[in-house]
């Protein structure tokens, strides 16, 4: 009993029970936006965005490992924002779940694609980097614009900025290693610059929206009732009442 009022604790610390459900509504939101939105496109004419600065940007296959190391780092970071208590957490699920809807809506609307380079060099970082396309599209990949991969980087620095409650250290690496992965989405011709540049204005201007007026209330509302029903008592009942009302 004592070993698993202990595992609780530590559950409890870094991961709240009242994150959860928001958290698991996210990673479903992505892969259902992302694999839908490709199925709904399939046969649909794609755009290409090249540019000429897109052209002049060399291929870096080394940026592989930041691309690949975003997973664990958006991780870490969509954990750590929970962190930051209630109020701030669900401005952060907020604009999260409404970037995930305006992604899906312009990946519908303007469906993108871009061409790959021919990869020539044996290197291990070129070889992971074949895999990454061949799991990603192949040569004519789609849903480019806006560039989910930069958006979300850019959430677990924009998310964690700023705050009491996460060592300043980590922020000031978040925002490091976020700027890297953005890098590294267009010396490995996954994005252009129009995606990125789209992904990461659309995190600084919902950040924003919901920030004013405390615009997160409703979904907050939406949330609490729901853990109040699944975990017994957990949702906050001022916050109940609010979606009610």
């Amino acid at each position: 009993m004592k070993e698993k009022a202990k595992w609780k604790q530590f559950l409890d610390k870094y991961v709240p029970r009242w994150a959860v459900l928001p958290l698991l509504t996210i990673l479903a939101a992505n892969c259902l936006i992302y694999w839908g939105s490709d199925l709904l496109t399939a046969n649909r004419h794609h755009f290409d965005f090249t540019m000429g600065f897109d052209r002049a940007v060399p291929l870096v296959p080394f940026f592989v490992w930041f691309y690949i190391l975003a997973f664990p780092f958006w991780a870490i970071g969509y954990l750590l924002s929970a962190r930051r208590g209630k109020k701030t957490f669900y401005r952060f699920v907020a604009t999260d779940l409404t970037i995930h809807l305006t992604c899906f809506i312009l990946f519908l609307v303007i469906p993108t694609t871009n061409i790959r380079p021919e990869l020539t060099d044996g290197t291990i970082s070129e070889k992971i980097l074949g895999i990454v396309y061949a799991m990603d599209g192949g040569v004519h990949p789609s849903n480019l614009f806006p560039s989910i991969h930069c958006y979300v980087s850019w959430m677990c620095y924009r998310g964690l900025k700023g705050a009491r409650e996460i060592p300043v250290w980590y922020q000031r690496f978040s925002f490091v290693f976020a700027s890297l992965i953005i890098v590294s989405t267009q010396v490995l011709k996954q994005h252009y610059i129009v995606d990125a540049v789209a992904g990461v204005a659309l995190v600084e201007i919902f950040w924003r929206f919901y920030g004013k007026k405390q615009r997160y209330q409703k979904l907050m509302g939406f949330f609490e009732v729901l853990n109040h029903k699944i975990w017994k008592g957990e949702g906050n009942l001022d916050e109940v009442e609010s979606f009610y009302h």
